[in-house]
């Protein structure tokens, strides 16, 4: 996947300026930058969820996205969570929950389990979809630290297992080195791409 943004703008302010990045399957980006900076309105831009730029976003890889929130149908089971929107079949689903550490819980609905446990099904629905390139934006926000270093090394053990590449939105730079990411800067007006 290659980016060349030239700018993007938000009620005729200019949010992002030019910007070149390329990932492909098995490399590891970490964004980094204060809040508000424009880290997740670039994700989206890469994410192809946001076609209202100046530029051009070429590639034809397959992504899947994990959220600030771990979005989830509140209405269906876990196993349904991932089967739904991946159209996986039913054994990629328990297998995936199983490397998520939630063996077991693939009839609980969302509200039945705790957060960590949501954001780990968002996590299994991910790599269920089998991309190759997984998007995080903030995946670990509002976790305890506990929770939030499991969660880092969970990911980094679902990404060496299935060799995606990961683009990961932080501003937490601890975390991008603990996924072996190559740390990428958001800094200025507009915001700009500086190696870290």
């Amino acid at each position: 996947m290659r980016l060349d943004l030239q700018a993007k703008s938000f009620a005729g302010k200019e949010i992002l300026g030019p910007i070149e990045i390329s990932v492909g399957r098995g490399e590891r980006v970490a964004i980094l930058g204060p809040s508000g900076i424009g880290k997740s309105t670039l994700l989206r831009i890469l994410a192809g969820l946001d076609r209202n730029f100046q530029g051009r976003r070429d590639g034809d890889e397959r992504l899947a996205m994990v959220f600030q929130e771990p979005v989830l149908l509140p209405w269906r089971d876990a196993l349904a969570n991932i089967t739904i929107p991946t159209g996986c079949d039913r054994k990629t689903a328990i297998e995936w929950m199983g490397r998520a550490g939630l063996a077991g819980h693939e009839a609980k609905f969302p509200r039945q389990m705790s957060l960590g446990q949501q954001r780990r099904l968002a996590l299994a629905r991910a790599f269920a979809a089998g991309p190759d390139i997984l998007l995080a934006d903030e995946p670990y926000a509002s976790l305890d630290a506990e929770t939030a270093t499991r969660m880092v090394s969970l990911t980094g053990e679902l990404l060496d297992r299935s060799g995606a590449g990961l683009i990961l939105v932080t501003h937490d730079p601890n975390e991008g080195a603990a996924l072996e990411a190559r740390a990428l800067r958001l800094s200025g007006t507009p915001a700009r791409l500086q190696k870290d």
